[in-house]
């Protein structure tokens, strides 16, 4: 955890914020935001993906991590995505206030990155959309960011 904390992340995230940005930018962005808590400001690349004026993070490990409880109530981000900066509003989803909204950051997620479909139990049709039940049963248990930029 050192690593990632100390040199990875920083290192990733200045080459998010640099002419690079090309190496890294198609699945990874820079988001900023301020700790509920602390107060401090945070700087954490992480996997994305765009639908219109939605991007959606998928914590990995959320179990192990708490960087995402940030989230809980709407917060101001600022994002560095493929090279630009923009505003934007976060919240953490909630699928049984918001199933829908949870259900359909979770399919563009896995339209992304369709390797992740079947970690979550999501099965692909034979014309390559994702079992509807499957995402709303792994929809009811992940833990989902949404950003509106």
């Amino acid at each position: 955890m050192w690593f990632m904390n100390k040199i990875a992340n920083p290192l990733v995230g200045w080459i998010l914020r640099s002419r690079l940005h090309t190496l890294l930018s198609a699945s990874l962005l820079l988001i900023i935001y301020r700790g509920r808590k602390s107060g401090r400001e945070y700087r954490l690349p992480v996997q994305y993906a765009q639908d219109g004026q939605r991007i959606f993070i998928l914590p990995g490990q959320p179990e192990k991590k708490t960087w995402w409880r940030n989230f809980k109530d709407e917060t101001p981000v600022t994002l560095t995505l493929r090279g630009k900066t923009l505003g934007g509003q976060a919240r953490l989803l909630n699928p049984q206030a918001d199933p829908q909204a949870t259900q359909d950051g979770l399919a563009a997620y896995l339209r992304r990155f369709p390797a992740l479909a079947k970690a979550h139990k999501v099965r692909t049709e034979t014309d390559g959309t994702f079992n509807a039940g499957d995402i709303r049963e792994a929809a009811a248990a992940v833990s989902i960011i949404c950003v509106i930029i």
